[in-house]
Order: C-alpha cells, then sequence, then structure tokens
C-alpha cells in the first residue's frame, strides 16, 4: 500500500542552460517545491542544454512512461577532431582533414532507421554493474557493448566548414555524441558533438519550458493533464471509489468491475483529483501508481 502525502504531484518541464548538471537544475525546483522528491525522465551532460523533464510527488513513478518516448534535438558536430568523451569536455584523440561537404551528404544517408551504435566510454550505461564514465575516468578501457537505435529523421540544416548543424529525431537511448564520431568517420574524418540542444521528448517542447530557478509549484502539469497528453485515458470515478484506490485498495476487489479498456487508466473522483493510475496487464488489471491529492 503506498501512503499519501501532501507533496505536490506534477510534472515541470525545465530548459538547462549550458555548464551545470542536470542534478543542480533540479535542485533548484525541490528547494522551490520544498521536497526531495523530484525525479526525471532523462538527464543531459553539462555541456548540453534543452529539455529536462521533472516530476514530483507520486507522479515520479510515472517516469518510465517518459523514458520510452523519442527525442528531439539538435547539435552542432566539429570535424577535423575527435575526443575521449566526444564533445567538448574531452582530450583530442585523433585528428584528419575537414571532408568536403558532400561527402558528409553521402555519409548521412546511413543513419536512418535501425542502426548500431556504440555508446561514448564517457557515458552511464552500466559495465559490470558500474557506470562506463567512472571507469574511463581513470584512464581504463571500457568495452562498450553496441546496440540497435533507431533514426528516425536526421537533417543536416547548415554547413560552415568545419561545423556541421543537424536536426535528429530518435529513440530512445541514442547518443548524439556517437553519431558525431560514426559520421565523421563514415565521411573519411573525425568529428565530435561541440554543441547540443535537446528540443522535445514526445509531445513536450523545449518551447514550453521554463528555467531553472524560475520554475514554480504553478508552472507544474497537472497529472490529469499529463494524461490527457500522451493519450492515457481518465476515468471519472465516485468519490468512495476513488478513496478506496487513493488508499491502496487493490482494484480486482472493489466487488464490482472497473470499466475500463485501454492499457492505462487514470481514475479521478469527481472533483478531477487523480486516485489512480491503473495498467492492465494481461487482461488483469495491476495496481501500479498512485497519485496525490493536488495539495
Amino acid at each position: 500500500m503506498i501512503i499519501l502525502s501532501s507533496q505536490v504531484s506534477c510534472l515541470f518541464l525545465l530548459d538547462k542552460p549550458e555548464g551545470i548538471s542536470s542534478f543542480a537544475a533540479l535542485g533548484t525546483l525541490k528547494r522551490s517545491l520544498n521536497t526531495r522528491k523530484i525525479g526525471h525522465a532523462g538527464t543531459l551532460d553539462p555541456f548540453a542544454t534543452g529539455l529536462l523533464i521533472a516530476l514530483s510527488g507520486k507522479l515520479t513513478k510515472a517516469a518510465y512512461l517518459l523514458s520510452d518516448m523519442d527525442k528531439e534535438y539538435e547539435a552542432v558536430f566539429r570535424f577535423g577532431k575527435e575526443t575521449d568523451t566526444l564533445d567538448t569536455e574531452g582530450r583530442i584523440t585523433a585528428e584528419a582533414p575537414v571532408p568536403v561537404y558532400c561527402d558528409i551528404q553521402k555519409a548521412a544517408v546511413y543513419f536512418s532507421g535501425a542502426i548500431k551504435q556504440t555508446p561514448p566510454a564517457f557515458s552511464a550505461v552500466k559495465i559490470n554493474g558500474k557506470r562506463a564514465y567512472s571507469q574511463a575516468r581513470k584512464g581504463l578501457d571500457v568495452e562498450m557493448p553496441e546496440r540497435t537505435v533507431r533514426i528516425n529523421h536526421f537533417e543536416l540544416i547548415g554547413w560552415e566548414n568545419p561545423d556541421l548543424k543537424v536536426k535528429i529525431h530518435c529513440s530512445k537511448g541514442t547518443y548524439i555524441r556517437s553519431i558525431a564520431r560514426d559520421l565523421g568517420i563514415a565521411a573519411g574524418s573525425r568529428a565530435y558533438c561541440q554543441s547540443l540542444r535537446r528540443t522535445a521528448i514526445g509531445p513536450f517542447s523545449v518551447n514550453n519550458a521554463g528555467i531553472p530557478g524560475e520554475v514554480n509549484k504553478a508552472d507544474g502539469i497537472s497529472p490529469v493533464e499529463f494524461a490527457k497528453i500522451v493519450g492515457i485515458s481518465v476515468l471519472v470515478l465516485s468519490d468512495e471509489i476513488a478513496d478506496r484506490l487513493r488508499s491502496g485498495f487493490p482494484p480486482g476487489k472493489m466487488g464490482k468491475r472497473l470499466p475500463l479498456s485501454d492499457v492505462l487508466t487514470l481514475c479521478t473522483d469527481t472533483t478531477g483529483t487523480p486516485a489512480a493510475l491503473l495498467e492492465k496487464r494481461d487482461n488483469v488489471t495491476t495496481y501500479r501508481i498512485v497519485f496525490d491529492s493536488q495539495t
């Protein structure tokens, strides 16, 4: 059973600036809400900017729904050099002549659909239970496993030697730094990610995000709004049944079957206050997430 608290359960859109960690950006929101219960839907490296989604209260348990969503980025790849971190913070490990633009265009066509990709050694991928970056920082050789990711859209939007500006729409788990490295090699050169900005996660855009430190409780997206944005059904129940769900009573023991038709359903009481997010698995309704009242 999950006990209710007075914490605010909301989703917040932050536009992380360059030079600070995602943890620091989330810290400003924690102080604003006076809570330590803040989750996220994917961090950004300190050199990167853009959309960082934070979740508070019981809504932190919905982070997995956002993590599976596609991402959109704008980036600048600098050709002629490669760094060990594949971004501006590393040391140069390889150099090669800057390619002509037509060679970059020819190489870019291979970065579409399902592709094989090796994550950077300086990344949060776990190797034998340890973060890869913790070993790479010690100068240890890290053998990164190859993975399959999907590139839905890869657009070259500007070339000013040696910098290439790109726009990428991709699946979760895609490393833009790895694309920079691989595109450089495919074009007969070397490259690293000079700048990176995340512009969207699923239906959420950085255009609607606020600067960390300026975002407060009033800027939060409620669980009901969140459900509507991501396409989760909202079901209004009697106050009695909603209270029973909210207090942790299993939906399968309600005495009567709840009218659930979709895999995910957000249940509320008659005032619109969230009670529980239910997930149906193998035709059985499983009690997955309970949200706080908006207090």
